[in-house]
C-alpha cells in the first residue's frame, strides 16, 4: 500500500529557506537610524497610548507592536520598546521575503530564479533598511505579498486575496491601491460572465473587515469626542498641521513626477548622496533590474506582466502626487519589479547568471556604502546627543527641541521637549513660556545644534551660558533671563562661559 504522505523537495523548502536566510540577515543587524516615526511608535507602545498606537493612516502597526513588546516582557525582558519594533520588522521583512518567493515558484518562475530574485528582493536598498528600522510599512508588505500569492495564482480566491489586502490597508491605507491589479487577474481567471460576482466577494472580503476594525479602533482606542476630531484621526498625516487642516504633501506636478522616477531607481540602491566615483556604480546597479522588469513586461504581454503593471501603475497613481520623494512609500514597488525579473530569468541560464551576478554586486554594494554605516550609533549624531543630555541636564530641566529631537530627547535623553515647533508664529507666548518655567526653577537649555535650526534666531535672543560640550563638540547652553527680540536677536547671541 502507497503512504499518502508527501515527500518534501528542494521546491518545497526554498520560500522558508529564502525566508529565514532573509530574517536571519536582518537579525544580526541593528539601524541607528531610529526614524522619528518609529521612535514615536515606541514612546506610545510602552505608554500603552491606545489613541495613538492607532494611527489613521496604519491602524494595525502599533497594536501588533505593543503585543509583541507586552510578549517580550512577560518572558523576562526589561529593554526598550525601539529593540522589539527593530526585531518585529525584520521578522516581517523576513516572512515577505518568503511569501514572495512562494509567489514566484506558483506562478512558474524556475526555482533557481525564484530564490534569486527573493535574495534581491532582500538585498534591495529600500527594503534592506527598512526591515531593520522600526516602521509600519513591512508590515503592509507581508500582508500584501500573501494578497499577490493569491491573486496571481492561476485561480486566484476572490475572498482570500480580499482578505489578505484588507489586512495589509491595516497595516497602511496606501495598499488599497493594489485593487486595480487584483480586479484584473480576477476578470481574467473568472469563467467567462462570473468577473463580476469575483469583484463582489472580493470587494465585501476587502472592505468588510477594514470597516470594521476602524469602527472598533474608533469606539475603543481614539474616542473622538467630535467630528473635528475623527476628521484628524482618519486623516492621520494628511492633518499634521498646527491647526489640523488638511493637507496634501505633493500634488501632480513634472518636477514631482521627476522626482518619483528618481526613487524608482533608488529603491534598488540609493546612489544619491555617494561620492561622484562610485555614483556611476550605484546608478548602474540601480537601472538594472528596472530595464529588466521593463523588458519582462515587454517580451511577457501576457496576465502576470500585465498584473504586475497595474501593481506599479496603481500604486503610482498615489505616490507620484503624494510624497514622491519619500522612498519608504515605495518598498512595496520592489515585489512588483523582482516578480517581473524572475519570470524573465527564468527563461534561459544566462539571465538566470546575470541575476545572481547583481544579487552579489548589489547586495555588497549596498551593504558596504548603505547599510553597515548606520549600524554604528556615530552615525547618528543626534542620537549621541540626545544620550548625552541625560548627563548633563538636569532632571527637572526642558531642552528646546525641533525635528528629530521633539522624539529623541524623551526618548533616549529622558528629559523633557520645549517642543518650539508648536509656538510658530507665536513668539510672544514661546517666550512666556520660557520665563515661567525659569521662575518656577525648571531651567531650559538649548544645543548648539537647535540654535542652528530655524529656531535660532530667537533662542539666541537670551543670554546663553554654555554649561557643557560633548565629545562630538555639540554645547549645551542654559538660557537666561532675557527679553527676546531684544539687541541680542539683531546682533547675534551673547555667550558667556
Amino acid at each position: 500500500m502507497r503512504s499518502s504522505k508527501k515527500t518534501l523537495t528542494l521546491r518545497d523548502c526554498l520560500p522558508w529557506l529564502a525566508g529565514t536566510a532573509a530574517g536571519l540577515c536582518y537579525l544580526a543587524t541593528r539601524s541607528y537610524f531610529f526614524n522619528f516615526d518609529g521612535v514615536a511608535c515606541a514612546i506610545a507602545v510602552e505608554l500603552s497610548d491606545w489613541k495613538h498606537l492607532v494611527h489613521g493612516n496604519h491602524l494595525g502597526y502599533g497594536v501588533l507592536g505593543w503585543l509583541f513588546f507586552k510578549l517580550w516582557q512577560i518572558v523576562g525582558y526589561s529593554g526598550t520598546a525601539l529593540y522589539c519594533l527593530q526585531v518585529l520588522d525584520s521578522l516581517l521583512g523576513g516572512a515577505s521575503v518568503g511569501v514572495f518567493c512562494s509567489l514566484l515558484l506558483l506562478v512558474g518562475a524556475s526555482p533557481v530564479a525564484a530564490f534569486l530574485a527573493s535574495a534581491g528582493l532582500a538585498v534591495s536598498y529600500a527594503w534592506w533598511f527598512w526591515s531593520l528600522e522600526a516602521q509600519v510599512y513591512m508590515l503592509g508588505c507581508l500582508f500584501l505579498a500573501l494578497s499577490a500569492r493569491s491573486a496571481f495564482s492561476p485561480k486566484p480566491d476572490p475572498v482570500r486575496t480580499g482578505l489578505w489586502q484588507a489586512l495589509a490597508i491595516l497595516g497602511h491605507v496606501g495598499h488599497l491601491m493594489f485593487a486595480p491589479a487584483c480586479l484584473y487577474l480576477l476578470a481574467r481567471s473568472s469563467p467567462h460572465g462570473s468577473a463580476r460576482k469575483a469583484w463582489k466577494s472580493y470587494a465585501l472580503a476587502l472592505g468588510l473587515p477594514v470597516l470594521a476594525a476602524y469602527i472598533l479602533a474608533g469606539l475603543l482606542c481614539a474616542r473622538p469626542t467630535s467630528l473635528e476630531d475623527a476628521r484628524v484621526w482618519l486623516l492621520g498625516s494628511a492633518a499634521l498641521n498646527l491647526d489640523k487642516s488638511f493637507s496634501w504633501f505633493g500634488g501632480w506636478s513634472w518636477v514631482n513626477l521627476g522626482d518619483w522616477l528618481r526613487m524608482s531607481l533608488r529603491v534598488f540602491t540609493d546612489f544619491v548622496e555617494l561620492p561622484p566615483d562610485l555614483r556611476s556604480a550605484g546608478w548602474l546597479l540601480a537601472s538594472a533590474p528596472v530595464a529588466a522588469g521593463a523588458a519582462g513586461v515587454w517580451l511577457g504581454r501576457d496576465r502576470l506582466s500585465a498584473g504586475a503593471l497595474l501593481w506599479l501603475g496603481g500604486y503610482a497613481l498615489l505616490y507620484t502626487s503624494w510624497q514622491p520623494h519619500t522612498i519608504v512609500y515605495r518598498v512595496s514597488d520592489l515585489m512588483a519589479v523582482w516578480l517581473l525579473v524572475a519570470l524573465l530569468a527564468s527563461s534561459s541560464p544566462w539571465r538566470t547568471a546575470l541575476l545572481a551576478v547583481w544579487v552579489g554586486g548589489a547586495g555588497f554594494f549596498n551593504w558596504t556604502l548603505l547599510i553597515e554605516p548606520w549600524t554604528r550609533p556615530e552615525s547618528n549624531p543626534a542620537y549621541k546627543a540626545s544620550v548625552w543630555l541625560n548627563t548633563v541636564v538636569p532632571e527637572n530641566g526642558w531642552v528646546a527641541a525641533f525635528n528629530l529631537d521633539q522624539v529623541y530627547i524623551p526618548y533616549f535623553g529622558q528629559r523633557k521637549p520645549l517642543n518650539v515647533r508648536y509656538y510658530e508664529g507665536r513668539l510672544p507666548v514661546l517666550a512666556e513660556r520660557i520665563e515661567s518655567l525659569s521662575k518656577a526653577g525648571e531651567p531650559v537649555f538649548a544645543t548648539s545644534r537647535t540654535l542652528e535650526e530655524a529656531w535660532g534666531e530667537f533662542l539666541r535672543s537670551y543670554e546663553l551660558v554654555e554649561t557643557a560640550r560633548s565629545p562630538e563638540g555639540v554645547a549645551l547652553y542654559r538660557l537666561a533671563s532675557g527679553e527676546p527680540g531684544s539687541r541680542a536677536a539683531r546682533a547675534g547671541a551673547r555667550v558667556r562661559r
